[in-house]
């Protein structure tokens, strides 16, 4: 079953500063939707020893880890060359994926750089997650007991590709669980203040609690996890008591 999950964001233009990290959160999101833990978010650059400790790490914290960027044409496009090598296995080209690829580039009339077909090479073993708008296809992978799911870093092609794809098989690998949450709004009190009040109301192996401040507002969140109807009705009696 599919419980925890890692994300794993790449590309030197994050951790630069260039620009803002969104996929992270929006996939996060979706997977709290589902009920899977996310147990770490890693971001890391263009580096091959830097990216082979982000996924080394990755596996050890999560059932499946959803990564995005590095599947491009370009010399730093390296998330499959270094997830192979962590994998121990070889690139191989998806014929399917490379004449897409062609097809494309047909299609517009252009003259295709040589160095597209990078895009076709994926980890031996994989499974093609299809990319309806752009030129390089996602797959999931298989290590040991976790799965691993790259994705593109362009959110217009990532975000169809995790709903039309990876979350309906996440739904199929996970079951019926699901969390639940309820975000509880004050005003006029200190965040250590509202942590007194409400200590010792939740069970911390029925529900957790997360404060964030804004002062004079503090939001309180209270999320619970289990199957949807004991999941509900635990919400709402624990929401009673706060």
């Amino acid at each position: 079953m599919i419980e925890r999950a890692a994300v794993l964001s790449t590309g030197d233009e994050l951790t630069t500063g260039r620009i803002v990290d969104t996929n992270s959160s929006w996939i996060a999101d979706r997977l709290f939707a589902l009920g899977i833990d996310v147990t770490a978010v890693l971001t890391v650059g263009d580096y091959p020893d830097r990216l082979a400790w982000a996924w080394k790490h990755a596996f050890e914290l999560a059932d499946v880890v959803i990564s995005t960027g590095g599947i491009g044409p370009t010399a730093d496009d390296l998330t499959s060359e270094v997830l192979a090598r962590v994998l121990g296995v070889p690139l191989v080209e998806d014929a399917a994926s490379a004449e897409r690829i062609r097809q494309l580039f047909a299609a517009f009339s252009r003259e295709m750089p040589l160095n597209n077909l990078k895009q076709a090479l994926m980890p031996a073993g994989a499974v093609v997650i299809p990319n309806g708008l752009g030129t390089a296809p996602g797959y999931r992978v298989l290590h040991g007991a976790t799965h691993a799911v790259v994705l593109p870093g362009v959110p217009r092609e990532m975000k169809p590709m995790m709903e039309e794809t990876v979350l309906p098989w996440l739904r199929g690998l996970r079951g019926d669980e699901v969390y639940l949450s309820r975000v509880f709004q004050t005003f006029g009190l200190t965040e250590s203040g509202l942590d007194e009040l409400v200590a010792g109301v939740v069970d911390p192996a029925a529900g957790r609690l997360a404060f964030r401040a804004s002062f004079p507002e503090v939001s309180l969140r209270l999320v619970v996890h289990g199957r949807p109807d004991e999941a509900g009705a635990r919400l709402e009696a624990i929401s009673a008591r706060l």
